[in-house]
């Protein structure tokens, strides 16, 4: 009973210690700033980073890859670009990659990490991913990714964001638009007829690095907030062929012959944007929707896309 209460303990133990590790790695918090990497000269640069989380982190290794190589192919491909500190590795076929100034302190802002042996300012596209010692990974791109919303440079204030795993959407919120009846050109859509039956026209970028195509489950996920009380309704509009017009010609999305299909993006951003139309009752039918609820409602975009086209 004493050699089980011992191994129990020393289980305990380990339990224990384990457990404060994995907290400790998911107190880490480490961000670019953008524009991510400044400083060049010659074949070094530096990274900048800040650490906004409650642990010191430690990057242990930089990964390059170079997913759009213009004039140079270094890092690109199954060869990407490996760097630790302190000792030299071949990172590039030169054999003399390294990079130093790898403690990042808490609350610590505008950290360089200086790299040495390669550039990345040759007009290709590359992304970076540090590694932390306690296992965790922080990603950004160079060139920044640009935000192109709107006309001629809208404001930021105006586009959002929904970046979830391999799916990085922006919405140009200025151009949230609908049509009634037989009505051909759109009109926004802050304020929509009650009980009567609309399409809705979203504007959106493709901010990752593949494209997307989407599945006929995306959809627009409408949620009423009555002043007052809790939500008590929803609603759902399904996307639509992109030759809808209005509600009187919903024409069913067919995702395996004319799937709506969300452009790659390049180096510097979004290479343009796709009208969305969402008018359906249920995923590919003709059926229209109308609104049923003459109160404030929030809405969501769910993005499905299909597994075959990452």
């Amino acid at each position: 009973m004493t050699g089980e209460f011992l191994q129990y303990d020393i289980y305990n133990g380990v339990v224990t210690s384990m457990s404060q590790q994995d907290q400790q790695a998911l107190s880490e918090s480490l961000s670019a700033t953008a524009p991510g990497a400044t400083g060049f000269a010659g074949n070094s640069f530096n990274i900048i980073v800040n650490d906004t989380g409650s642990v010191m982190v430690t990057v242990t290794r930089i990964y390059i890859s170079n997913f759009s190589p213009t004039g140079f192919i270094r890092c690109s491909g199954s060869n990407v670009c490996i760097i630790d500190p302190v000792s030299p590795t071949d990172c590039a076929g030169s054999g003399n990659c390294v990079f130093t100034n790898a403690n990042v302190q808490v609350g610590e802002n505008n950290h360089n990490i200086h790299l040495a042996g390669l550039t990345i300012k040759d007009g290709s596209g590359y992304k970076l991913v540090l590694s932390s010692s306690r296992g965790r990974q922080f990603s950004f791109y160079y060139p920044w990714p640009v935000n192109i919303f709107g006309p001629s440079g809208a404001s930021n204030s105006d586009d959002t964001d929904t970046a979830h795993g391999p799916l990085d959407i922006k919405l140009s919120v200025n151009s949230f638009n609908f049509t009634q009846g037989t009505k051909t050109i759109s009109q926004p859509s802050w304020n929509i007829p009650l009980g009567v039956n609309v399409v809705f026209w979203i504007k959106v970028y493709n901010n990752g690095l593949y494209l997307i195509a989407l599945s006929k489950y995306t959809n627009l996920f409408l949620l009423c907030e009555p002043p007052g009380k809790d939500c008590e309704d929803t609603q759902t509009y399904f996307v639509s062929d992109n030759r809808t017009i209005n509600p009187s010609s919903v024409v069913p999305y067919d995702e395996v012959n004319r799937p709506v299909v969300l452009p790659a993006a390049g180096p510097k951003g979004p290479t343009g944007f796709t009208v969305i139309k969402f008018g359906s009752f249920n995923p590919a039918s003709t059926t229209a929707e109308a609104l049923a609820e003459a109160t404030p409602t929030f809405f969501h975009d769910v993005f499905f896309s299909k597994s075959m086209d990452w």
